[in-house]
């Protein structure tokens, strides 16, 4: 009995290493990345506080959102307003520069 229990062992085993498959998907999600922001800005989508806009540059970093309309604000390190636009994206990545 315990002789053919082995090759059972051994065929299971052998059928757990099989080649293993892995799929990935694409990022599509829309994303922003902001140029020319100065030192010290802030920077809120949709009202909320995401932080310094500079780390957004699209090299290498992007920020992913879902796709619709957007409000974007960049505040400068005085607290004046220095970016205030509506965005609209659906699955492309949109760089804002700021002058």
């Amino acid at each position: 009995m315990r002789l053919r229990l082995v090759p059972v062992a051994l065929l299971l085993a052998a059928a757990c290493a099989g080649p293993q498959t892995t799929v990935r998907t694409p990022d599509n999600r829309p994303a922003l990345a902001f140029l020319g922001t100065p030192p010290g800005s802030l920077l809120f989508v949709d009202g909320l506080p995401i932080g310094d806009p500079s780390a957004y540059d699209g090299q290498p970093q992007f920020l992913v959102v879902e796709p619709g309309t957007h409000f974007v604000l960049i505040r400068g390190p005085d607290g004046s307003t220095i970016l205030d636009q509506k965005v609209y994206l659906e699955s492309e990545h949109r760089t804002l520069t700021v002058h």
